[in-house]
């Protein structure tokens, strides 16, 4: 049976395979740091041919090491690595294996790719869990254990947890962290390299469910199952930060879906973070102050944030931070605006506007600690940004002993802003080792509130797990043919899954397209059907507004010989025949399989809009109300539908319905690859399905 991450981490005994004299080898580097940080377990270095190395005897092999091995670090050539496993599933008692060695399947080299196959199944037929191969693996202060090389690491014990893709990004995590006023400790740190065995989301799921972890940051290149990823983030108690790098289309596969062509996997990852909970960091700063603040601060309450300052610069920065984040200024009580004009300068701009003091370079240090008592004591505030560059007649420190107290009174978030510069050095030592968090400038204080109030608002929707459905009959009948649906069948599946359409007609011949024009008694639509006629309008393929039924002869006529002429070749079937619908709001609905995380729904403003504004959103099927409302908050489309300038609001109701069923049907269908629902057009009461599309995936 394989070892537990928790009895690899916890390792009493390392063999240090490639144990080497060359301060410029991994070896070396390797075997100082366990023995300077003075690693609490046994280290057996491995050479050949050393008798000692840094006044350690030396094992010729793991074979030859008389007591047991928990782990071994292999820093070896690739060549050799296969045989060293080998050795230690001969010795049958090493749990885990870091492989430091690079070398394998990252080259796309045939050969090397079959050696780190090779390598996984001795890993597997042993029992032993493999870290890498070409990773740095890992590092627990609480053992002082660390396996890597990266420079500048301090081992000091935190309750965040860091998982990386990057040993060298995920080194400089760990050295950001460290290089704080106050140096910020971690609980555990997991590089993976290849991820032949431990994954980026195993390491994430057991940091987690870790009691010494309050918090795990990540950074992420890519995810082999996102699914998977969404549903440990939606079952974790604990926030995770996820860095995700990398940002590229779905393809030119998809590019001939409206959906397909504005996803983009950036766009679908963006979706599917806010879905399960995940809060998404976008630099190395809010990575490194996020994870500081997120570990150390307490919990807000809410959004609302006072900032008080004694610098109006630092003031207006800061406001215009806030206006582009989640968070908004407090309103302040009228008793505590009183004692606060009580308190302050005379010169004071206190609540202009509501919940923005500038103190003024005139305050006192006892005057800013009274005054950030007044503040938390509000019930209207739920964090603050204390900011100030106290003057050279005033001692950082000084001042930081004074606030300090005050800050620690409550259980409020406190962010303090004393800008970097060695003048403000022991001030913010003196907060951080308190308790209170600093950072270098009024943007980076901002977003580390904001990330902070994120991770204790996160709401992850955990994915519903549905059977398949069966297959309907006229999906049956175009995977027989090989072909996708022809726009009537696709309107046919959509009610049959309970979503409204419009009543239509089809015709093969002009005189049945003027007897369904006849029958309907009303203006109405005619429409090219053609699986091989994508963009009908482009193609002449729509003629609107018909009222008769000589209308209808000519526009049929014109229609067909437009469309044999723009598309030479088309297979078309038929036409369409539809009632024109009344006006209203138009958004778009789509649907296509992200390789990482599936079927994935889009959202937005419809139409011709569409391609123009871009302004859409993403979420993972299936899913419930409450994620289909949030996705149409996230769009300007929800200032339209909510009614503007005098119009009338929109049935978001039926919208998120649509948007449910849309899903389900996604994800109970599997021979579906792609929706198109463009434009869907929304009224005061329902909506109404204009034109849809359905690619199935032998269709191709």
């Amino acid at each position: 049976m394989a070892a537990t991450l928790n009895e690899i981490y916890n390792a009493r005994s390392i063999a240090l395979i490639g144990a080497s004299q060359d301060p410029n080898k991994a070896g070396y580097q390797v075997l100082k740091l366990l023995l300077d940080e003075g690693y609490e377990g046994k280290v057996y270095p491995v050479h050949p041919k050393e008798p000692e190395i840094l006044g350690r005897k030396c094992y010729p092999s793991i074979l030859d090491i008389p007591d047991a091995v928990d782990v071994m670090v292999v820093a070896v050539s690739a060549k050799v690595v296969i045989n060293v496993m080998k050795q230690a599933e001969q010795r049958g008692d090493v749990k885990g294996a870091v492989v430091l060695s690079a070398g394998f399947a990252e080259t796309g080299v045939p050969e090397l790719v079959e050696a780190e196959a090779e390598l996984v199944r001795i890993a597997k037929r042993a029992g032993i869990r493999v870290f890498g191969p070409n990773c740095i693996g890992m590092a627990y202060p609480a053992l002082k254990l660390n396996t890597g090389f990266a420079p500048g690491i301090k081992l000091i014990e935190g309750s965040a947890a860091y998982v990386s893709q990057s040993g060298a990004f995920g080194g400089a995590l760990l050295m950001f962290a460290g290089d704080q006023p106050c140096p910020q400790g971690f609980a555990k740190f997991g590089h993976i390299g290849n991820m032949c065995d431990v994954s980026n989301l195993e390491l994430i799921e057991a940091f987690n469910n870790d009691p010494s972890v309050s918090v795990t940051g990540a950074y992420m290149e890519a995810v082999k199952d996102g699914r998977e990823l969404m549903r440990i983030a939606a079952a974790s108690e604990k926030p995770n930060l996820i860095l995700k790098v990398g940002r590229s289309s779905l393809g030119a596969a998809a590019a001939m879906s409206h959906t397909g062509s504005l996803a983009g996997s950036d766009k679908v990852y963006d979706g599917a973070f806010k879905q399960c909970g995940i809060v998404r960091m976008d630099t190395v700063e809010d990575m490194t102050d996020g994870m500081k603040a997120v570990a150390s601060l307490p919990k807000p309450k809410g959004n609302r944030v006072c900032v008080l300052t004694e610098a109006g610069g630092m003031g207006i920065v800061s406001m215009d931070t806030i206006d582009k984040t989640d968070l908004v200024l407090a309103s302040i009580a009228g008793d505590t605006l009183a004692k606060l004009e009580e308190t302050l300068p005379s010169m004071a701009m206190i609540c202009k506007p509501d919940g923005y003091i500038d103190m003024t370079a005139a305050v006192s240090p006892e005057q800013q600690a009274e005054s950030l008592r007044l503040v938390l004591a509000d019930p209207g505030v739920d964090a603050v940004l204390l900011m100030g560059l106290p003057p050279i007649f005033r001692d950082a420190k000084d001042t930081a002993e004074r606030i300090s107290p005050v800050a620690k009174e409550f259980d409020k978030p406190v962010a303090v802003c004393f800008m970097r510069g060695e003048s403000m050095a022991e001030g913010r030592r003196h907060f951080e080792e308190n308790g209170i968090m600093t950072f270098d400038t009024p943007e980076r204080a901002v977003k580390a509130l904001e990330t902070l109030y994120r991770a204790a608002f996160r709401n992850g929707h955990p994915l519903e797990d549905l059977p398949p459905a069966p297959r309907h009959h006229l999906v049956e009948k175009a995977v027989a043919q090989g072909r996708n649906l022809l726009e009537p069948e696709a309107v046919s599946l959509l009610a049959d899954n309970g979503i409204p359409t419009v009543d239509h007609a089809f015709a093969t011949s002009s005189e049945e397209a003027q007897d369904a024009a006849e029958r309907f008694g009303g203006p109405v639509v005619l429409k090219v059907v053609s699986p091989d006629v994508i963009h009908k309008s482009d193609a002449g393929g729509v003629k609107v507004n018909i009222r008769s039924r000589s209308e209808m002869a000519d526009a049929y006529d014109a229609m067909m010989s437009e469309v044999a002429s723009r598309v030479p070749g088309a297979d078309i079937h038929g036409a369409m025949i539809v009632p024109l619908a009344e006006p209203g709001t138009e958004i778009i609905i789509g649907m296509v399989r992200d390789p990482q995380f599936g079927p994935t729904i889009m959202f937005g403003l419809g139409g011709i809009f569409v391609e123009v504004f871009k302004d859409v959103s993403f979420r993972v099927a299936p899913f419930n109300e409450e994620v289909a409302l949030d996705m149409i908050k996230e769009t300007k489309a929800f200032e339209l539908l909510g009614g503007v300038r005098g119009e009338t609001a929109r049935d978001v109701g039926s919208l998120v319905d649509l948007l449910v069923k849309v899903s389900r049907m996604a994800a109970t269908q599997p021979e579906i690859s792609e929706i198109d629902l463009n434009p869907v057009r929304i009224y005061e009461r329902g909506l109404a399905v204009l034109d849809a599309r359905i690619i199935l995936s032998c269709g191709n």
